[in-house]
């Protein structure tokens, strides 16, 4: 029976993340190294170890790097996604309880990170440093955080600030509402070459716009064939309300692709690229993106 409580307790805290506690009140604000595309910070986990950790907003769920798992004496464990039957094609997560997780005067006691060995390889590799992990949604859920390229410092607030009038420097977007218990910063109200498509804002993403088949054909782009690698192709405009990008590269997916079976909800990636112009505020609690261009 123990065993099995357990186990419920573990399902729960990896599919339904509950809201983090803070730390403190007010604003917290953590200056971030930009390297090469990526946004990383400074945090500590059990107290007082200091890590580094990379921010990405369109990730998820948090990812660890298993690589360190030995060094920080930590230790993985595994749970099924949906009924498992002993068949090749059930999915089994792979995850690591990482306790007393801070990010400025943030806290999140308890976070249960998934195996992302590639993503956090591939930043260790980039930037020359290691990181330990990839702090996701499942980690800004119900916070209200803001990304100043301009400072290159990320601000942990308690309320979102006020909203000004939309102009070519300003302008808010509301978050697709959705029944996940994770929200993804998603948003019905980009334009694309003219079309309005479900788009993904990802700090993570080292693309300027990324699009799923689905995207390409809406804007009458060609995606790639079946399987084959991404290809670049030029976007007439992207328009956020009234600030609006002309002449933009894009990135192409085609069906079938890890990009094409990642994307839930979206079938566009606004990237690091494009956010990097802007003062950006994810309100996750109130479910709206706001852009103040630099």
């Amino acid at each position: 029976m123990k065993t099995l409580a357990f186990a419920i307790f573990l399902l729960s805290a990896l599919f339904f993340p509950q809201l983090h506690v803070w730390a403190a009140t007010g604003e917290t604000e953590v200056p971030f190294a930009f390297e090469k595309g990526h946004i990383i910070v400074a945090a500590k986990i059990r107290g007082n170890t200091p890590v580094e950790v990379e921010l990405s907003t369109g990730t998820e769920h948090s990812l660890i790097n298993e690589l360190v798992l030995e060094k920080y004496k930590l230790k993985s464990s595994y749970t099924g996604e949906g009924i498992i039957t002993g068949s090749s094609l059930d999915k089994i997560i792979i995850f690591v309880a990482v306790s007393d997780l801070q990010v400025g005067e943030v806290q999140a006691p308890t976070m249960f990170m998934r195996y992302g060995a590639q993503a956090t390889t591939q930043i260790s590799q980039r930037t020359g440093r290691e990181v330990f992990a990839v702090l996701g949604a499942d980690f800004f859920k119900g916070r209200v955080v803001q990304f100043d390229f301009r400072k290159k410092v990320v601000r942990f607030m308690k309320h979102a600030p006020n909203q000004v009038a939309p102009s070519a420097n300003f302008t808010s977007l509301k978050m697709r509402p959705g029944s996940d218990p994770v929200q993804l910063p998603i948003t019905e109200e980009v334009m694309v070459a003219g079309k309005k498509l479900k788009t993904l804002f990802d700090t993570g993403a080292l693309t300027v716009v990324s699009l799923t088949p689905s995207g390409s054909k809406q804007v009458g782009l060609t995606a790639p064939t079946d399987k084959g690698p991404p290809r670049t192709d030029k976007l007439t405009s992207l328009r956020f309300g009234e600030i609006e990008f002309t002449d933009l590269p894009v990135t192409l997916h085609a069906k079938d692709s890890d990009f094409d079976r990642d994307s839930k909800g979206y079938v566009a990636v606004v990237g690091v690229a494009v956010l990097q112009n802007f003062i950006v505020t994810f309100d996750f609690a109130g479910g709206v993106i706001s852009l103040e261009r630099i």
